[in-house]
């Protein structure tokens, strides 16, 4: 007879194989036991095999198979241990069926999903037995003949033996296959431990990669890239080519730039240069601004290319401000010659991508608004300001600027119609 055992869970699975076949061993041995106790003339043990014993280990095997584990198991336990006890009742101690005692107390450890405190217990029962039969079952009912005693006596006896060494090899082997479980375990952590350090190596090398594409990428805008658009371009996968982008750009002027220069010494107009450029250069990469070029008095750079970014009108305006104050601080701070610079911004559509060949490239924008904004910058000199933005510029802001006051509709050299032009600084 076969049993579906798909309803066993797999950490029941292997108590549930060994005790079915002990159940059925039980259930045909007390079966045989019936025959023998017959031929004994144990009447009253053969009833017990045929109303108790057989219908316990039955109801063993179906509980069993159903998943009803510890239920069948305390219907298979107390069977043996109310069967020896009778059978000593009826035979007395020499008949040898106190020795089904001593494998049974081993079976009280036997089930693995029982607290301890469930298996002394059961312990304490089985050793219980044991003692009340030995000191009040030494005579029993019936008186069988010497030999008969004897031989039984002893298949008792080796039976027990075989079964405890039987329980023995069933715990090594659990212990061993455990060990060796936890063995082969260890070694596919050492296995998946060795994968992640070859992972972690190869994401070091990737971050060593991204590194080296980072200094390529802002030797490419003349190391004037933020790393934050440098990474985003990395990741993006993108390539920088030509294509429309709606961007701010800005053009910067050192006012009267070449009057100072030729009144000092080259050293000293290097480092003026450092100075100021240095800084301006740092305000534009904070407010995610990329610096296209750097001339002897001025800086051209622009918001929002080659990474899109919707506020880049704020974004530039905001720089600008920053610039404007900074080179006021450093000029009060005597850090540098009081000087004074001209912004000139404005937004709208523009080409922009690499221009240039293998060997050298560089980013640049086309349009009529970069044309635009480099002519606002230019109408510093004749308003006296520094910070000059176009309407377009105005439209596209999301913070209500603080003060600014409208110059009007301005005609630009190159410009069909008059642009609406607004003093910031």
């Amino acid at each position: 007879m076969t049993t579906s055992t798909h309803h066993i869970s797999k950490t029941n699975l292997k108590f549930y194989e060994v005790t079915q076949r002990a159940y059925w061993v039980g259930f045909a041995g007390h079966g045989l036991a019936i025959p023998m106790f017959y031929g004994l003339g144990l009447m009253e043990m053969v009833w017990f095999n045929v109303f108790y014993s057989v219908p316990a280990f039955f109801v063993a095997l179906k509980l069993n198979s159903v998943g009803r584990h510890n239920l069948a198991f305390v219907f298979a336990f107390l069977e043996l241990l109310f069967h020896q006890v009778a059978t000593t009742y009826f035979t007395g101690w020499a008949f040898g069926a106190h020795y089904w005692l001593i494998y049974l107390a081993g079976l009280a450890f036997f089930n693995p999903h029982w607290k301890s405190s469930v298996q002394f217990t059961l312990l304490g029962i089985v050793v219980s037995a044991y003692i009340f039969s030995y000191f009040v079952l030494q005579e029993g009912i019936y008186q069988f003949d010497g030999d008969l005693v004897k031989w039984v006596k002893i298949q008792n006896a080796i039976t027990t033996v075989i079964v405890l060494t039987l329980l023995i090899k069933y715990f090594a082997s659990s212990t061993y296959n455990a060990e060796q479980k936890l063995i082969a375990e260890k070694a596919i952590t050492e296995g998946q431990n060795q994968q992640l350090l070859q992972q972690q190596e190869s994401l070091t090398k990737e971050q060593e990669k991204t590194s080296r594409m980072l200094a390529k990428i802002e030797g490419l805008f003349g190391q004037q890239v933020s790393q934050e658009i440098a990474q985003e371009m990395i990741q993006s996968e993108s390539e920088i080519d030509s294509k429309t982008y709606d961007v701010s750009v800005m053009f910067l002027d050192i006012r009267d730039f070449t009057l100072f220069a030729d009144s000092r010494e080259p050293v000293e107009v290097a480092k003026f240069q450092n100075m100021v450029f240095g800084e301006l250069i740092e305000i534009v990469k904070r407010h995610n601004g990329v610096v296209l070029q750097i001339l002897g008095d001025g800086i051209m750079a622009v918001f929002g290319a080659p990474v899109v970014n919707s506020s880049h009108a704020q974004h530039a305006v905001s720089a600008g401000h920053e610039m404007v104050d900074r080179i006021k601080s450093l000029g009060e701070a005597g850090a540098i010659p009081k000087i004074k610079i001209g912004i000139g911004l404005n937004s709208g559509k523009v080409l922009a991508g690499n221009v240039g060949n293998e060997s050298r490239k560089f980013y640049s924008l086309t349009g009529t608004n970069v044309i635009i904004a480099a002519r606002i910058e230019q109408l510093n000199k004749t308003y006296q300001s520094q910070f000059l933005i176009s309407e377009a510029v105005l439209k596209r802001l999301t913070e209500p600027l603080s003060t600014h006051e409208p110059l009007g509709e301005i005609p630009l050299k190159g410009i069909e119609k008059p642009v609406p032009i607004y003093k910031l600084a």
